[in-house]
C-alpha cells in the first residue's frame, strides 16, 4: 500500500491523486477491459480475481480461466463503502470483507459461482474510527480490524458460520505510534497478530487467545513506511515493505512469536515496494515496486534469506503504477494490479513465471478493472 506520507508533497501525478483521497481520511480521523463480452455461468469451483478500488467505492471480480487468461464478471464493479484500503479473503475461498475508512465500516460480501458478490447479512458493522486494515485468523473464526488514530487499535469480532460478525468482547488494545493507516496480518500459526505503522517505524505485535483476546509482545523498530506484512508459507518468516527505504525486512518467527533479522536484512528492492506474495512452494517472493515501475523477484532461501532472481527487478507497463501481486494457485501466472495508470482506472497485467522464478509478459491484453486507485493490500485470488 501507498498510504499518503505527511507532509504531502506532489511530485508526481500519482501523488496528487493520492494526497487527496488520504487527505479525505485524515479529516475523517481529526473528528473522531480489456471489456469482454459476458461469461457464462460457471461451475462451482471457478476461479476468481477479487480487486478493490480505494477512491472508487467498488469492489471488481474478475474470471480466471483455466489458461490463467481474465474476463469480466457482468456486473462489476460492485459497490461498497468508500476509502477501502484492505481486502481479506476468508477460508472458504469465497467470503470477502472489506473496511471501509470513509463511513468508519466493515462489510462481507460473499462471491456466488458466477463472481457476484452479495452483501452477507449480519456483516456490515460499523468500528470505533476509519478502519484502515482488516485480517482473518488462519481457521477464518476471528476477524481483526485495525482503526487508525494516534493512537489507532485493535478490535476483534468473531465471524459466525454464516459469515456474519459480532464483537468477542475482548478489549481493544492499542497500536504502537501514529496508526493513522496502519495494516496488519496474523500469523499462518494463528498464534500472533502483527501491526505495522506507515507513518511511524515500528511493528506492533499481539498474542492471540481462542477468544480473541489480544495480549501486547511489545513493538519492534522497522524502516519508515512500512506496509502490508507478509509471510512464507511455512509461518517461519515474515517480511515487511518499506516505502522509505526502498527495500524489505526479513523476520525470522520465534517460538514465543518474538522476531530476529534474517540473514542480510533488508533486502533492495530497487524502487518504492508494496505488499510480497509468496510462491504455493516456499521458494519465491515478489514484490511491486509503485516507484521504479518494476516487480522485484526473489529465491527464499531455507534460512529466510532472499537472494535476487534473474534479471530482477522485472519492468511494468508504461503509464502504470504498480501496486499488488497475487500468484495463481499452478504456480505459473503472476498477476500485476495498478495503483494508478494514466488511464486513471486500475488494470491488471498477466505475467509467465519460467522455471527459474524469472518473469516474462504473457502477451494477453490488460484488463481493466473499473475501478480507481487499488491502494494497499486489496487485491485477492480464489483457491
Amino acid at each position: 500500500m501507498t498510504p499518503f506520507p505527511l507532509p504531502c508533497h506532489p511530485r508526481t501525478t500519482r501523488r496528487l491523486r493520492r494526497c487527496a483521497t488520504m487527505a479525505f481520511i485524515a479529516m475523517l480521523l481529526s473528528v473522531s477491459s480489456w471489456n469482454t463480452a459476458p461469461a457464462p455461468a460457471s461451475a462451482a469451483d471457478s476461479r476468481f480475481l477479487v480487486v478493490a478500488g480505494t477512491a472508487s467505492m467498488g469492489i471488481s471480480v474478475l474470471r480466471v480461466a483455466e489458461d490463467g487468461t481474465l474476463s469480466n464478471v457482468p456486473n462489476s464493479p460492485f459497490p461498497t463503502g468508500f476509502g477501502v484500503l484492505s481486502l481479506v479473503l476468508a477460508p472458504d475461498g469465497r467470503t470477502v470483507y472489506v473496511p471501509h475508512a470513509g463511513d468508519f465500516g466493515v462489510s462481507g460480501y460473499r462471491l456466488d459461482d458466477n463472481g457476484t458478490l452479495h452483501p452477507v447479512p449480519g456483516a456490515d458493522i460499523t468500528v470505533g474510527g476509519p478502519p484502515t486494515a482488516a485480517t482473518l485468523s488462519p481457521d477464518g473464526k476471528q476477524l481483526f480490524v485495525v482503526v487508525g488514530g494516534a493512537p489507532g487499535h485493535v478490535e476483534s469480532f468473531a465471524v459466525r458460520p454464516s459469515g456474519a460478525l459480532v464483537p468477542t468482547g475482548a478489549p481493544t488494545v492499542p497500536v504502537d505510534g501514529f496508526s493513522a493507516v496502519g495494516m496488519a496480518a496474523v500469523d499462518p500459526s494463528g498464534r500472533f497478530l502483527r501491526v505495522v505503522t506507515y507513518l511511524g517505524n515500528t511493528m506492533s505485535n499481539y498474542a492471540i487467545s481462542p477468544d480473541g483476546t489480544m495480549t501486547p509482545l511489545g513493538a519492534v523498530e522497522v524502516k519508515l513506511g512500512p506496509v502490508a506484512p507478509g509471510f512464507s508459507r511455512d509461518g517461519r518468516y515474515l517480511y515487511v515493505s518499506n516505502e522509505f527505504g526502498f527495500d524489505l525486512s526479513g523476520f525470522v518467527i520465534g517460538d514465543d512469536g518474538q522476531l530476529t533479522p534474517t540473514p542480510g536484512s533488508p533486502y533492495p528492492t530497487h524502487g518504492v515496494p508494496h505488499g510480497a506474495v509468496v510462491s504455493a512452494d516456499n521458494t519465491r517472493l515478489y514484490v511491486p515496486n509503485a516507484m521504479g515501475q518494476s516487480i522485484a523477484g526473489f529465491a527464499l532461501h531455507p534460512d529466510g534469506r532472499l537472494v535476487e532472481l534473474p534479471g530482477s527487478p522485472y519492468a511494468a507497463p508504461p503509464a502504470t503504477l504498480p501496486g499488488q501481486a497475487a500468484l495463481h494457485p499452478d504456480g505459473k501466472t503472476l498477476y500485476l494490479v495498478d495503483v494508478l495508470t494514466a488511464q486513471v482506472t486500475t488494470r491488471v497485467h498477466t505475467y509467465t513465471i519460467r522455471d527459474d522464478g524469472s518473469l516474462t509478459p504473457s502477451g494477453w491484453p490488460s484488463v481493466d478493472t473499473a475501478v480507481v486507485m487499488s491502494d494497499g493490500p486489496v487485491v485477492a485470488i480464489t483457491p
